[in-house]
This record gives C-alpha cells, structure tokens and sequence, in this order.
C-alpha cells in the first residue's frame, strides 16, 4: 500500500530529529515525491519562496522543529537560485519563524506560527528591541565613516548608482503603491563606493533588515518625502567630497530612523 504524502513527510522529519543518517539524494527523492514545494515563476522570487513556507507552516506541513531540506536541493525543488533561497532564509530568520543551526541546517522555530501568520505581526515587533538598538548603534557608528570615506574614493560609476537610487526613490514618491528597494540600494551603494569590502559585506548581509525596518518606518508618505531629501543631502555632499558635510547628513538619517523605530516598538519591549 502506497503510503500518503504526509506520511512520506512526517517519515523524513522523524529520521532527522533522531539523527538517523539521509543522504543527500535520498532527501531530495524525498521531498520530490512528496511534492510540498511548488516550483516558483515570480520575478520577486525570494518573496514568494517566504510565502510558500509560510503557507505549508500554517497548513501544518513543516512544523517546529522541523528542518528543512540543504539549501542546495531544496533550490533545485523550488526551481530557484541560492541566492533567491538565502535572501527569503534572511527574511523568515528575521520574522522569527526559521533558525539556522551552525553545521546543522535550518529548522522552523519553537513559536506559535499561527499567531504569526494569522494577525501578520508587525515585523519589528517580531525582533527583541535590543536587537533593534544593537542594529541603530551600528549603523551609528560605520555609516558616518562610510559617508566620508566614499567622498574620497566615490568614482563616476559609484555616482551614477546612488544616483540610479536616488531616482528610484523619487518615483516612489510619484507612485506610493511600488514596491522599490531603493533606500536600502542606496545604503548599498554608497558602502560600494568606500571599495572596502568589509562596509560593503556589513551592508550586504544586513540588507533584509534594513528593508525590515524601511518597511515600517517609510509606510507615511510623509516620513518616505523627508528620507528622499536625507538621502539627497548626503549624495550631494559626497559629490562635492566635502566629508564633514557627508558624515553630518547621514547623521541627520539615522537620527531621524531611530526616533521612528523606537517611537513604533511595543512598550513591554
């Protein structure tokens, strides 16, 4: 008798939480039969692979403690790139609903995931508030320096980025419903510019928690105008290589992201 998928399923999860051996192959096979994953066609790729496991923790698919299948066969299950995977693994981490265990996979949390999906709590509210805090006082401390640095070093091309970002915040103002990552783009950019990879690194692999972040404190159109005009500021400066005025506007940013950040963390926190 052909056993149901959910069997197939629970079978899996079971060899692993008693540390029985799966190769490779075999966990692919596995999941492929199963066929919980549904290949992805979404351009915003990474977003629909963070709905997805979302979808199957809700319907009780993947449940805590579960883990997930390696990074490299679960990509070719979904029909998506690494990269793709990684970036929605920084969103679902950063949600609370997976953890990565050094040497030992991903795993979804000891959480209750359907007060998570259910009410859609607000993401920052997810994070513990010194986290937040530990995060602003980082960016406190190297994006004044990067700001300078890249007025010295910051080539045409580098320019021509923030640029590139600064326009596509501009038509975000035009048109308030586009999804655009330019703010964090714009971070980026300019920690590009400083050509030390270990800014550029910082920024990279911080990045969905910047857009975590932007996403709440740039829903007021209001606050999304006066972020335009701080980005402007500090890309002017770096144009004119005046450091001085560079470190100063972005000191007027982040001062201005902490006061919205903190102003919207629960009080309990």
């Amino acid at each position: 008798m052909v056993q149901r998928l959910d069997d197939l399923m629970t079978e899996y999860y079971n060899f692993n939480k008693i540390g029985l051996p799966n190769s490779p192959k075999n966990e692919r096979n596995m999941f492929m039969k199963s066929n919980i994953f549904n290949e992805l066609t979404n351009t915003r790729v990474y977003e629909k692979i963070v709905d997805q496991i979302k979808q199957l923790i809700e319907e009780g698919k993947l449940k805590p403690n579960d883990r997930l299948p390696p990074e490299r066969e679960l990509a070719k299950i979904l029909g998506c790139s690494r990269t793709s995977l990684r970036e929605a693994c920084r969103v679902l981490e950063s949600e609370g609903i997976i953890i990565s265990k050094p040497g030992g996979g991903r795993f979804v949390q000891k959480v209750d995931q359907s007060l998570i999906l259910k009410y859609q709590i607000n993401p920052i509210d997810v994070l513990e508030k010194t986290t937040v805090i530990q995060f602003l006082e980082a960016r406190e401390a190297l994006e004044p320096k990067i700001a300078e640095i890249a007025c010295e070093r910051a080539t045409k091309e580098d320019i021509e980025k923030m640029e590139k970002a600064l326009k596509l915040m501009e038509e975000k103002l035009k048109n308030p419903e586009e999804e655009i990552d330019a703010d964090s783009n714009f971070h980026l950019s300019l920690a590009q510019a400083t050509h030390n990879f270990v800014f550029i690194s910082f920024m990279d692999t911080n990045l969905n928690l910047y857009r975590q972040v932007r996403k709440q404190t740039l829903q007021s159109q209001a606050r999304y105008s006066e972020s335009f005009f701080e980005h402007e500021a500090i890309l002017e400066a770096v144009k004119q290589k005046d450091k001085a005025k560079a470190s100063e506007a972005m000191k007027v940013h982040l001062s201005n992201l902490r006061s919205n950040v903190l102003g919207m963390l629960p009080e309990k926190n």
